[in-house]
């Protein structure tokens, strides 16, 4: 992992130039100049962390730029938290040391709860869980100021209906953002109390809370809602159908009891209201099998845009408010920035996201909220968990490639070729191996020993993981099939050596997985080369 530090000043001028972004209602813009930071200012959330402190009222004036700040914070986070998904230390200890120290700054009196929260939220858009000592801090912090919250729960809950518009996703978003920091029983808790409350109007955001990323708030609120199955609308009866299968195997019971009583008393499952998917682009797969999906729908005389981000399984989703044609534009061409974007079928998005939903319930976990909102927003979608049948998969593409290329002379001159195939020039800069282990193999600078350095990566780690390459390659080869004819991409060659890949073939004799190896020693030592 790289731990260059960047000077204060870079933190400051992101802020600023994100804070008069925010000022003028437009997102922030993201440029290579703030990913490059992002990348290689992780001790930065530090400094992010005291300014937001120093600017956000009543301590400051900024409003702005304090949440520059924290936009910041945000970001690196994630970044971090990128990091530690490839298995690297220091960024788990980082963040690890991070939480602690706000915790010890709430103890002490430094931090208000309402920074502490904003903290939370962004560990919650980080995708970070909250450590038992943040827990602690902000349990304490909201039993001293629990005289400062309004009497009657049920008024709080209706003052935040109405801030949400009585949008059901927009309150529980708000709910897990800010709560992110609450024990799990707590959160089981709120769920279920949204659920058997008297205010009929929160039972449809308990609903959503059966898609929490934790299982103990997903049972909580099972529970809760069974006692109240009677009294669910048909919108309700529809969502309950749609997510059942979108959980881990071991829990879809619990949901078929909700669903079996809301139709015993008579509740009728709604249709899906109108919606469409006028236009889908997915990116390319990058080497952490990571991909987005944008999909624009009709809002009006408007647009939205939905957002579908996989990394095997499905990792996020989201869908906007209604936007002008020119924004819609803006948001497309800063979403195809790093990797490549094309237009894909419907049924190829479909064929993805089944796959990584069979990812997400078999590792334990739930889809995303944000997925029920997106098929909500495109009239529908039967989505259910089916991974790709990898040998099917690439023997209906080998069945497709050109008879010439099916020729053993045509083989070994794919397998053999470097220099780069057509389409995948910017994607291929992604495709290396990022892994702690291979650190100790890598000294910046060191050229001697290159050439045996990369036959021995393809001989031990890298044939080690043949098979998520193979995948790779036949995912990218899917992606590119999609494109006309006359783009003429590289998924005639991508699907020859997944399959020499998937034989068994010797990687140091396929050009491709040279360059993989490569380009792996080049990033890990920082020389670019």
């Amino acid at each position: 992992m790289r731990r260059a530090h960047a000077k204060a000043s870079a933190t400051d001028h992101h802020a600023r130039k994100i804070a008069a972004a925010i000022a003028k209602g437009r997102p922030p813009a993201f440029s290579p100049d703030l990913d490059r930071y992002l990348e290689e200012s992780p001790g930065e959330i530090f400094a992010a962390l005291d300014a937001a402190s120093h600017h956000m009222p009543p301590m400051g004036t900024d409003v702005s730029l304090a949440f520059g700040y924290l936009f910041l914070l945000q970001a690196l986070l994630e970044r971090l938290r990128y990091q530690t998904d490839r298995g690297y230390t220091d960024a788990a200890e980082l963040i690890a040391t991070f939480q602690a120290e706000v915790a010890a700054r709430a103890e002490a009196g430094q931090i208000d709860e309402q920074m502490l929260a904003y903290v939370g939220g962004a560990l919650h858009q980080a995708s970070i869980p909250a450590s038992p000592e943040f827990v602690a801090a902000s349990a304490k912090q909201h039993a001293d100021h629990q005289g400062e919250l309004p009497a009657d729960v049920g008024d709080a809950l209706q003052g935040l209906l109405q801030a949400c518009d009585g949008d059901p996703f927009a309150l529980v978003g708000s709910l897990a953002e800010f709560g992110h920091a609450m024990p799990e029983q707590a959160r089981g808790a709120l769920g279920s109390g949204l659920a058997i409350g008297a205010l009929a109007e929160t039972r449809p955001a308990a609903v959503l809370f059966l898609l929490d990323s934790s299982p103990v708030v997903r049972r909580a609120v099972a529970g809760a809602l069974s006692q109240v199955a009677a009294s669910l609308s048909a919108v309700d009866l529809r969502r309950l159908v749609t997510m059942r299968n979108w959980r881990p195997e071991g829990e879809r019971a619990e949901l078929d009891t909700i669903i079996r009583s809301a139709r015993t008393a008579g509740v009728t499952c709604a249709q899906w209201e109108a919606g469409a998917a006028q236009e889908i682009l997915a990116t390319a797969i990058d080497g952490a099998a990571t991909q987005s999906f944008l999909l624009v729908s009709p809002a009006g005389r408007k647009k939205r845009v939905s957002s579908i981000l996989t990394k095997g399984h499905v990792a996020d989703a989201w869908s906007g408010e209604p936007e002008t044609k020119r924004q819609i534009e803006v948001a497309m061409a800063a979403a195809s920035m790093d990797l490549p974007m094309r237009t894909v079928s419907r049924s190829y998005l479909d064929r993805m996201l089944s796959h990584g939903l069979s990812l997400t319930t078999d590792r334990g976990g739930a889809a995303p909220l944000g997925l029920l909102q997106v098929a909500e927003t495109i009239g529908g979608a039967d989505w259910q968990p089916a991974r790709i049948d990898f040998r099917a998969a690439l023997s209906e593409l080998t069945a497709d490639l050109p008879k010439m290329a099916h020729h053993p002379k045509a083989v070994a001159e794919v397998l053999r070729y470097r220099g780069g195939f057509a389409g995948l020039d910017v994607i291929e800069q992604s495709w290396f191996e990022d892994d702690p282990e291979l650190l100790e193999l890598v000294t910046p600078g060191q050229r001697r020993e290159r050439t045996k350095l990369v036959s021995y990566l393809l001989q031990s780690f890298i044939a080690r993981r043949r098979d998520q390459w193979a995948e790779l390659l036949l995912r990218t080869a899917l992606w590119m099939r999609e494109a006309p004819a006359e783009a003429k991409l590289a998924w005639p060659e991508l699907t020859i050596i997944a399959r020499a890949i998937a034989d068994g073939a010797d990687l140091s004799e396929i050009g491709l997985m040279r360059d993989v190896a490569e380009r792996t020693i080049a990033v890990l030592a920082g020389d670019g080369s």
